[in-house]
């Protein structure tokens, strides 16, 4: 097999292949693993910080690397070509997403090299690390107004996600691929084998099946022409874009306090979403507003509180994307790449 000289070793043209696919899949699923990551935090009511348990996913292609290319620096590398993916596909983090990436992929690369044959418990480890790195590295980033007790619970979230999805998962996977079984380095009971096995596959399945779903039924591309879609309980559905919209924009200046990102008072100007309301003609048996992005993040309002509201507004940004600035509430609430605003 024909070989390729780099940074000292060599990697074969099937591990450059094998680098090459799983960055490619690991940035284009990080939408949905966002996705995921969302039902988590609207299931137990908050905007921030629940959802980390499905972290682990996104270090999940790294375990997987790890066992596949045993070659220093792999794994690091994969983790810049991921972010790149991710930041080039739509990424709300933009940049920084690829910085992330790659601490999360360093983290995972040192602790693998601390084993010349890594095992089960090995892949645990290596996978937590990578997933509480993100934690760690978003506190040093942004600047947190979140109390510590908060930031712990984060970090367990992250470790024990880490543990499941990305360690126990990917050597799972690993057994798989290589073995036709669940399997590590070392000594492994049968019957251990035969319930990795099942679990295994039972987590793949659903996840694919929620991946199929994400991508079919609410995933909005970010190289769609911009407009945010009004819908829902309305007597005039339409797609808002700010170029052909009556009302005018104004400026408000709000100040963002969010879990993990602050941003000083500035100021923005869009249109009020009391006006892109008032133009659809909610239903008087209408009470709420969910505004959602095209990574499926969501959040809800009151309708009777934003009809009253002037200081909610809906932006254009540079990029030509839609954002939700919204002074009045939580830094979770001013979402970004708006997509769909449905009265319910």
């Amino acid at each position: 097999m024909q070989e390729n000289k780099a940074c000292g070793y060599y990697l074969t043209t099937r591990e450059l292949i094998t680098m090459a696919v799983l960055s490619a899949l690991g940035g284009v699923l990080s939408a949905y693993v966002g996705y995921l990551g969302n039902l988590v935090n609207q299931f137990f009511g908050v905007p921030f910080g629940a959802g980390q348990f499905m972290g682990g996913l996104h270090v999940f292609w790294f375990i997987v690397l790890a066992g596949l290319v045993r070659k220093p620096g792999a794994v690091t590398a994969v983790g810049l070509l991921k972010g790149l993916v991710e930041m080039l596909t739509g990424s709300t983090h933009g940049a920084v997403i690829v910085l992330v990436c790659v601490v999360q992929a360093a983290a995972v690369d040192a602790v693998i090299s601390l084993r010349r044959e890594p095992g089960l418990g090995t892949y645990l480890v290596a996978g937590a690390a990578g997933t509480v790195s993100e934690v760690i590295l978003m506190q040093l980033l942004y600047f947190s107004g979140a109390p510590a007790w908060y930031i712990l619970l984060m970090t367990a979230l992250a470790a024990a996600s880490g543990v499941i999805f990305a360690g126990y998962l990917g050597s799972g996977v690993l057994g798989l691929l290589e073995h036709g079984r669940p399997a590590a380095a070392g000594p492994v009971a049968p019957r251990a084998r035969t319930v990795q096995f099942a679990i295994t596959l039972l987590l793949g399945a659903l996840l694919a099946g929620g991946a199929v779903f994400y991508y079919a039924c609410v995933f909005e591309p970010f190289w769609a022409a911009p407009g945010v879609a009004v819908e829902g309980k309305v007597a005039h559905p339409y797609t808002y874009r700010a170029e052909s919209f009556a009302a005018p924009a104004i400026t408000v200046t709000a100040e963002l306090k969010g879990s993990v990102t602050y941003v000083a008072p500035r100021d923005y100007t869009g249109v009020p979403l009391k006006k892109i309301l008032t133009a659809a003609r909610p239903d008087a048996a209408a009470t709420k507003v969910t505004v959602s992005a095209g990574d499926g993040y969501s959040v809800e309002f009151p309708l009777p509180d934003l009809l009253k509201d002037d200081e909610t507004l809906l932006i254009q940004e540079e990029d030509g994307s839609y954002r939700l600035i919204a002074p009045r509430y939580a830094g979770g609430y001013w979402v970004r790449q708006v997509t769909r605003i449905k009265v319910e």
